[in-house]
């Protein structure tokens, strides 16, 4: 008489455990990062009505593992601010476009990596 293990139900436990805690390590470091470049990117929006800054915020999260990316910017904005923020960043044929969004992006982007390190070093070693 033999005595029968079978793992394989904890393993398949263990394996979704595992891509849960990914997704919620890699989520929890693009977060911080992405705060930092939004509120760069507040301080670098033109001067105008504030529905362009009330516009800004960070959009949904996309793709998986190391690919995941995560969108900030003009997220709430309606068609209206969208196509300010556009001929502020870009110009129009009249008037040379600020480039608010690539000065934010230039100003934060070393800022961001290193949250985005330290974020990572933290919910993995500690």
């Amino acid at each position: 008489m033999g005595f029968e293990i079978d793992f394989s139900e904890l393993i398949d436990k263990l394996d979704e455990i595992e891509r849960k805690l990914k997704t919620e390590v890699i989520d929890n470091a693009l977060e911080k990062g992405a705060n930092i470049i939004l509120e760069a990117q507040k301080k670098t929006v033109p001067v105008d009505t504030g529905n362009l800054q009330d516009s800004l915020d960070k959009g949904d999260k996309t793709g998986s593992g190391t690919n995941r990316k995560i969108t900030i910017g003009i997220e709430n904005g309606d068609d209206e601010s969208i196509r300010y923020g556009y001929y502020q960043e870009y110009g129009t044929s009249d008037m040379v476009g600020k480039k608010w969004m690539k000065k934010a992006w230039n100003k934060s982007v070393s800022e961001a990596n290193k949250a985005i390190g330290e974020s990572l070093a933290k919910d993995l070693f500690e």
